[in-house]
């Protein structure tokens, strides 16, 4: 089964072997849907801030609306099935920010499913240190984004706590969450990330106080609304296409290979190796990219 760039996430994912709920090749499978829809986002964003000012750049910016939504309603969707069997956290999240609730709609679950699937097949299917290379490349990303968000969380609240009781300040409220649910974190890793969208949530929370009080410009409020979800992006980038390379490497090695031609049989191992190099060479870039952050190592995958 093969979903095209043009496909929903919903699309075909209910015959062949998902049916049997391979959660590995269905993985893949929204992985891929995923990628291409937020690769033509990424690639569209200036015609939807041109604001379609023709047939073709409006049909471009419906596309790209109609896969983003498709994304968030498969995610919620996601988000509120619970697995049996698994080890996890049942984590009620709140979410008040629109930007932040429809990032973490579009993109969690594949991150935590990638790690959990990771955890749990990785070994079996691309070898153990392969598979926790992958799992530590995983997690310094969210470590870095984590790092940077608590250190702007931080600095926010010192500001937005020196001038709380000044005479007639306005306290900005919501009258109910964007997002709120009690979800099945599947991963350490996903844990992880669960809070770094939470603090986003809150440092966005104090911003927007901050900017109804004159202390700081909208377009602070905007420019870290932006940054919420290029420091998202790469990870989700990275586990989707480890979920890619994982089901291609066990696709690879599951064919047969001849008996009597070594060569053969080990360049058809190195092919399901390559694929996982292939998850993974594009992070440096993904990284200088989107959020300008060091680099990894990937020479040992």
């Amino acid at each position: 089964m093969t979903l095209t760039a043009i496909d929903t996430p919903h699309d075909g994912l209910e015959t062949g072997l998902v049916a049997e709920h391979d959660e590995l090749l269905e993985a893949a499978e929204e992985s891929r849907v995923a990628l291409a829809a937020e690769a033509a986002e990424s690639s569209g964003r200036d015609v939807i801030a041109a604001e379609a000012n023709n047939d073709t750049d409006q049909a471009l910016a419906a596309d790209l609306i109609r896969r983003a939504s498709a994304q968030r309603e498969r995610g919620k969707q996601e988000l509120k099935r619970k697995t049996a069997g698994i080890p996890s956290v049942q984590q009620h999240v709140i979410l008040n920010d629109q930007v932040v609730a429809s990032t973490f709609t579009r993109f969690f679950y594949l991150i935590d499913k990638g790690a959990e699937l990771m955890r749990r097949r990785g070994d079996a299917i691309i070898g153990e240190d392969r598979a926790a290379k992958l799992r530590e490349q995983l997690q310094a990303l969210i470590g870095a984004a984590e790092a940077e968000v608590r250190k702007d969380l931080d600095a926010t609240r010192a500001l937005a706590d020196r001038d709380a009781y000044e005479d007639g300040a306005i306290d900005v409220t919501y009258t109910a969450p964007t997002y709120e649910d009690t979800i099945q974190i599947r991963s350490r890793e996903g844990l992880a990330l669960q809070r770094v969208f939470t603090m986003y949530d809150q440092l966005l929370a104090l911003m927007v106080n901050l900017e109804w009080n004159g202390k700081i410009d909208s377009s602070e409020v905007d420019a870290m609304r932006y940054r919420t979800k290029q420091k998202i992006r790469p990870i989700f980038r990275f586990a989707a296409r480890a979920n890619i390379g994982m089901q291609t490497s066990r696709a690879r090695n599951a064919q047969p290979r001849p008996a009597r031609d070594g060569r053969r049989a080990s360049d058809a191992n190195a092919k399901g190796d390559a694929a996982i190099v292939e998850a993974v060479s594009s992070l440096q870039q993904s990284l200088a990219e989107d959020s300008g952050a060091g680099t990894n190592d990937t020479a040992a995958l």
